[in-house]
């Protein structure tokens, strides 16, 4: 039997964040594994780009179709799916991914689903492997009749007979694998290997599951209990995978909580090692155990600098964390682990995370979240809620009880056109809550911008921290900038102008048919095709990086001339300072041409000892009788890895490239290193 697995991306005409697919790799190698025994003859080819899928099907005319699916890629599998039945009518097509948990596997789910992505004859429900297997055995036993396929009860599965007996078989749920062993490692076996030879980042599971239960969150439901790979064999995984990954320098760990068992520090010693070795991973994307800050930190410290440290709260409300069966580190708790951090030298590799949006949340609240974030040096990244099929947040009562208001945006890089049909994915986002009203979200959405442009992502960061010296909290600076940016009819009053357009047009339709008209229109749809558009943060955080610098300085002047002002200060001397701070912080970004080519070093001259200043803790900044002379330089490590993303997301647009090397990577890497020299 030939089977075609795909975790599809949509590829059309620009670079992504794309992954080696584990998760079908895991699918096949299970199945191959129980079809073999079961005397079944099967043959798997696995697949990221639609594409070369969608050209195989035509050619290969395979038995089986898989698609693992959600959010980010739904239009795009039922597109292939529509082509799957148009030459390959008699195929088998699976849908697999947390589409469907407990919550909303039931005949009303699977009718409204089918009904929408009516080729997809059936749907796993829970874990891929045990479920595909089945399925799989039952099509076999029937000689791949279709029609007899779809008049079976088969367990973990829903089976779509609507078009000939307006009938969904809800199958008994079979549980998740008692032994995550039983699957054997599809990159120690070679499945995986051909995705080495592209710009895909490996992924790395070293158990599965999660304890918790938060209300707007998918993972863990439908498990019982932690189940985990062995450790010799995650061992033999990580040395494979480094060995191995030449053309992409980030690598992701899918446990929901890593850290929250004691030999995670073994694995990130090892990863380490592979550091060491041959400079990958240069960065680690990590989620982070939320309950033992004692196995935090004994793991960041073996990963050393190679992954930022998550502390994520999400909220610090109380009614809101009840509202949302959410479990999270103390304040205390997060307090000591910063000290600790610290102590053994990892000054900024530490985050947090919030969601805007969320049950009971206020403006208030999560505004003051951020503020004790930031007091703590914590970077902060925030993000608005949207609601995700398969969690309870989603369900019916949870809409009633708390959103007064959704909307539509497009998802991030997640469109093209595939055999001569434009095809967007949509996230529903919520506009609206019993607690936040429209006008909140709106402030808070360009809030949320200068936060990240400035404190999260580092780009003003030295400026924020100077003004902290006098008092001037990093969030009155956004707020003061906003207040501005309404009245400012120059540069940086039209950028903001720009901003708040897209958000209102592009990110708050009422329905997924409004967002697909919308974006269907030749002078929108140029605008994707010409990497013009893309996460409204990052995309205008370039913008004004890139296009807009000396105006936003300039800005940033007069506003320190009002604070210099009401504080009665000598406002020449303060203004003057700030310049040479922002000259200086504006030093530090990468210089990148038109050829993509990053200028090695060079040398500045400052008033200010700004290099003492940040090493000993941004204290006070006194004027030197000698002006200082910096070397800016960035090493050979640094631009190994910037010149493998720049292949791997390279574009037609900077911003675009740019957008997605920042996501999953140090941030670091946009700013040169600095030494005093003498002249």
């Amino acid at each position: 039997m030939k089977i075609f697995l795909g975790d599809l991306v949509h590829t059309w005409e620009q670079t992504g964040t794309w992954t080696i697919p584990l998760n079908i790799g895991c699918v096949a190698s299970y199945s191959s594994k129980y079809l073999n025994k079961a005397g079944i003859d099967s043959n798997f080819k696995l697949f990221k780009d639609p594409q070369t899928m969608i050209d195989c099907i035509k050619r290969e005319k395979p038995d089986v179709i898989g698609l693992a699916h959600y959010v980010w890629n739904m239009k795009l599998n039922h597109r292939v799916f529509e082509i799957v039945k148009k030459h390959v009518p008699n195929s088998l097509t699976i849908g697999g991914g947390p589409y469907f948990t407990i919550q909303n596997a039931n005949e009303n789910g699977a009718r409204r689903f089918f009904s929408m992505y009516h080729n997809c004859d059936a749907y796993i429900v829970n874990q891929g492997e045990k479920g595909f297997f089945e399925l799989i055995k039952i099509f076999s036993a029937v000689n791949k009749n279709l029609d007899q396929f779809r008049k079976i009860n088969i367990p973990g599965s829903l089976i779509n007979d609507l078009k000939k007996n307006n009938t969904i078989h809800i199958g008994k749920n079979i549980g998740a694998l008692n032994d995550l062993n039983d699957i054997p490692s599809p990159y120690l076996n070679g499945l995986l290997d051909t995705f080495f030879e592209g710009p895909y980042m490996p992924i790395l599971e070293t158990n599965r599951s999660c304890p918790y239960r938060c209300t707007f969150c998918a993972w863990g439901i439908g498990t019982q209990k932690l189940l985990r790979f062995d450790e010799e064999r995650v061992l033999k995984e990580i040395e494979y995978i480094y060995e191995r990954c030449k053309f992409a320098t980030t690598m992701f760990i899918a446990d929901a909580n890593f850290s929250i068992l004691d030999r995670d520090s073994g694995f990130a010693a090892k990863i380490y090692e592979g550091y060491k070795k041959t400079s990958f991973p240069n960065f680690v994307a990590v989620q982070w155990n939320k309950t033992r800050p004692d196995r935090v930190l004994k793991t960041a410290k073996e990963f050393k600098n190679i992954a930022q440290v998550g502390a994520s709260l999400q909220s610090i409300n109380d009614n809101v964390l009840h509202a949302i069966k959410r479990k999270n580190l103390t304040y205390d708790q997060i307090v000591q682990l910063k000290k600790e951090l610290e102590a053994f030298g990892l000054k900024d590799k530490t985050f947090s995370e919030l969601i805007i949006g969320l049950p009971n949340e206020t403006k208030e609240s999560h505004i003051e979240a951020n503020r004790k974030l930031i007091d703590l040096n914590y970077e902060v990244q925030n993000y608005n809620l949207h609601l995700l099929p398969g969690t309870e947040m989603d369900n019916e009562e949870s809409r009633k009880k708390y959103f007064k208001k959704t909307g539509w945006r497009l998802f991030d890089n997640a469109y093209g056109i595939y055999d001569g049909k434009i095809i967007l994915e949509g996230q529903e986002v919520v506009l609206q809550t019993n607690t936040l009203s429209v006008e909140d979200f709106k402030y808070i959405r360009f809030y949320h911008f200068l936060q990240q442009m400035m404190w999260t992502k580092k780009w003003y960061y030295d400026y924020l921290k100077f003004l902290k010296i006098y008092n001037i909290h990093p969030i009155s600076v956004f707020n003061k900038i906003i207040e501005k940016c309404k009245k400012d009819i120059g540069e940086i009053g039209n950028l903001y102008l720009e901003f708040m357009k897209d958000y209102n047009e592009a990110e708050s339709f009422d329905s997924f048919e409004e967002l697909e008209k919308y974006w269907r229109e030749e002078s929108n749809f140029s605008r994707l095709k010409e990497g013009n558009y893309g996460k409204l943060n990052m995309f205008y955080t370039f913008k004004l990086v890139l296009n807009h610098r000396r105006a936003f300085n300039k800005f940033l002047l007069n506003i320190s001339k009002e604070y210099a002002t009401s504080l009665e200060l000598d406002v020449d001397n303060f203004v003057d300072l700030c310049k040479e701070l922002l000259k200086f912080q504006n030093a530090r970004f990468l210089q990148i041409d038109n050829e993509w080519k990053i200028k090695q070093q060079f040398t500045e001259k400052f008033k200010y000892d700004f290099l003492k200043w940040r090493e000993s803790g941004y204290g006070q900044l006194e004027k030197l009788n000698n002006q200082k002379h910096y070397k800016f330089y960035i090493s050979k490590k640094q631009q190994k890895a910037i010149d493998i993303q720049l292949k791997q997301y390279k574009s037609n647009n900077i911003n675009s490239t740019l957008q997605k090397m920042v996501v999953n990577s140090d941030n670091n890497q946009f700013f040169y290193d600095i030494r005093s020299i003498a002249i």
